[in-house]
């Protein structure tokens, strides 16, 4: 299966209104975009920008001075849409009701900040609606070997063995887009205190400090969200 991952950040002041209207939107793609074979959504659990934006611009640790910080926040809204193929992807790509909830989003979301991957994955849908997906999005660093960034998934397939994880999935871009992440983990959780538990864990903190100097991590995308699967 291959499924298109997006991560979207709300511009400061969006109403609650919009936010809606992004999720029925959304939502709708399901139904009207033949191609779509699975469609999984959701808002951050734990605040998404809010955080930020509640610091003045000025005040904000700005990305290029928070490399071993990561991300200075969570991303507001994941969108992940599964494809039988690249075809149904490219068809997906054209679809007219695609572009209307994209036009919609890019009205009031970050475009350059959005966060994007297609990547392969086996097996049924990778979903399980009403228990809670934390998914991460990196960037390589410029000039990593292949056996380090292979150690450092290695590290990341680790966290499968905390007691709160039902699974861990990494894929690997296969998307054109300079845009594009490199990668993904996948990791499903039953419940929000379950996911609080893995971030806030030693072994999580061990692994983000292998990953961290292998990647641009200051441009990590993260979210946490309620799965739905429709």
């Amino acid at each position: 299966m291959l499924r298109h991952t997006a991560f979207f950040l709300f511009r400061d002041g969006v109403t609650p209104e919009q936010r809606l209207t992004v999720l029925k939107g959304l939502a709708y793609m399901r139904y009207e975009c033949a191609t779509v074979q699975h469609l999984d959504f959701g808002t951050d659990l734990f605040g998404g920008s809010r955080e930020m934006y509640s610091v003045k611009p000025y005040r904000r640790t700005p990305r290029w001075r928070s490399r071993h910080d990561g991300p200075p926040t969570n991303f507001d809204v994941a969108l992940h849409l599964d494809f039988v193929d690249k075809a149904g992807n490219d068809t997906y790509n054209d679809d007219a009701v695609h572009h209307e909830v994209a036009d919609y989003n890019a009205s009031i979301c970050e475009g350059e900040l959005t966060a994007r991957v297609d990547w392969f994955y086996d097996g049924e849908f990778l979903t399980r609606p009403g228990h809670v997906r934390h998914s991460e999005l990196f960037v390589w660093d410029d000039g990593v070997e292949d056996r380090a960034k292979e150690a450092a998934l290695d590290a990341v397939q680790r966290l499968e063995t905390a007691p709160e994880v039902e699974s861990v999935v990494i894929g690997r871009n296969v998307g054109t887009l300079q845009t594009d992440f490199d990668w993904i983990v996948d990791i499903q959780v039953p419940d929000e205190q379950g996911c609080k538990q893995l971030l806030g864990s030693d072994l999580y903190a061990a692994v983000m400090r292998e990953v961290a100097p292998v990647t641009k991590y200051e441009w990590t995308a993260r979210i946490s969200h309620l799965m739905r699967g429709i």
